[in-house]
């Protein structure tokens, strides 16, 4: 079966604003559970792999804004923060908490039993990579807002913009919120506006026309009531993502 990555037209993410950590959507509960069970088929499945393209830009924006505490929301297995991060990549010398000079981490994935605790106080930095796109459309506001919420300097956050190649037991999609980023920069514009004290660092993987792999990154700030949303420069900003 062809799967179609091609980039979505443009159009409203229906959230509802009813939902919350402690009352989420009965399909948000499922996919928890699926993905737990999933953990379970592989020591590979979801172990991390998709943090090591960012790990030298999360390294240049934490160093930037000085973070010493961090949250991974979504981490999966989390092996990159471990001496097993060999299983994952031999791209990095060592656990990415060393390779950030951090002073704490947490990390954080309802759908695995080890990090599906909840993360209690604030965090200089909260990175959450190849996880929205998991959510189901109607809760990904109150997700979002739970990452703002436990930030203090700044938020990383990578969202894949077209279907991935997995399917879940139902045979729907694995990325079941697909959107043009435009529409997440929407979304996150729209929610930033309450946390005013932070940076939100967004980076969307897309297909372009012509079929190759591309990334977008945005920056985005609020002040007085407005939102500044600035496009980082490739040749800058990401010109030291590493090849995944």
């Amino acid at each position: 079966m062809t799967i179609d990555r091609s980039m979505p037209a443009r159009a409203e993410i229906h959230i509802d604003t009813n939902l919350r950590r402690d009352n989420p959507s009965p399909r948000y509960l499922e996919l928890v559970k699926e993905y737990g069970n999933m953990h379970l088929t592989a020591d590979g499945m979801f172990n991390g792999r998709s943090l090591v393209k960012f790990v030298d830009i999360i390294d240049n924006f934490l160093k930037k804004r000085k973070c010493k505490t961090l949250l991974d929301y979504g981490c999966g297995k989390g092996y990159l923060y471990t001496d097993d991060f060999l299983k994952v990549t031999d791209q990095i010398d060592k656990p990415v908490s060393a390779i950030w000079g951090l002073e704490n981490y947490t990390l954080f994935d309802p759908g695995y039993e080890e990090h599906s605790k909840r993360p209690e106080g604030k965090f200089d930095a909260v990175i959450s990579t190849d996880v929205i796109e998991h959510i189901p459309e109607e809760d990904v506001m109150w997700v979002i807002d739970e990452i703002l919420n436990y930030s203090s300097k700044m938020v990383f956050i990578n969202i894949a913009c077209f279907k991935a190649l997995k399917t879940l037991s139902n045979g729907d999609n694995a990325h079941i919120s697909v959107f043009h980023y435009y529409d997440w920069l929407e979304l996150l514009s729209a929610r930033i506006i309450h946390f005013k004290d932070i940076s939100v660092y967004a980076f969307f993987d897309i297909f372009t026309k012509e079929g190759t792999m591309d990334l977008k990154g945005f920056k985005l700030t609020a002040k007085e009531g407005e939102v500044r949303i600035v496009e980082l420069r490739k040749e800058e900003e990401i010109s030291n993502v590493r090849n995944s």
